[in-house]
């Protein structure tokens, strides 16, 4: 398995807070290590059919990604309030 991230994540990861990209850095290493197995992040399937995830990062932060067998593409890293969007 692979993890990817889309170029506009990186921009969005360096506007967050300090504290949220030690938790974002904490994160992917715990992906790559587990996979879709990943325990303590509340990872849930967003609803739709789609293959999409949600993991919390804390109680304000979210990662939207992607499983595309054999990949994992992190699709956003934000707020609460503008993950979903």
């Amino acid at each position: 398995m692979e993890i990817k991230v889309k170029k506009s994540v990186f921009k969005e990861v360096a506007k967050l807070p300090k504290n949220v990209q030690e938790l974002y850095t904490k994160f992917i290493l715990d992906l790559e290590r587990a996979g879709l197995g990943i325990q303590g992040w509340e990872l849930k399937k967003m609803g739709g059919g789609s293959n999409e995830y949600r993991a919390k990062l804390n109680q304000n932060y979210r990662v939207i990604m992607e499983y595309v067998k054999p990949d994992i593409m992190i699709i956003k890293v934000a707020s609460r309030e503008g993950a979903y969007k």
